[in-house]
């Protein structure tokens, strides 16, 4: 009787659960909200940004990279601003 009463709980535990995120997909509304671009060529782009990670910035770079000809997104550099807020500099190559 044991048995059946933890795996009934284990069944209704399972059935509760929610769906996973899809992974690799970053919030562009979030990160449209707390980063903004500095500077960009068609050599380099500048975005400078708090309260997210430098990797989740990394795919918008590297759709602007793309829409540069093809090229793709090489981070170059990470700079601590006096106001605690960061700038990442990639290189379109």
């Amino acid at each position: 009787m044991k048995k059946i009463s933890v795996m009934t709980l284990l069944l209704m535990m399972g059935a509760c659960a929610t769906a996973p995120e899809e992974p690799g997909l970053p919030d562009y509304n979030y990160l449209a909200s707390h980063m903004n671009v500095v500077g960009k060529t068609s050599k380099y782009v500048v975005y400078e940004y708090a309260d997210v990670r430098v990797d989740e910035i990394a795919p918008v770079a590297a759709l602007y990279c793309n829409d540069q000809n093809g090229k793709t997104a090489e981070l170059y550099d990470i700079s601590l601003r006096p106001d605690h807020r960061r700038r990442a500099t990639f290189i379109c190559k």
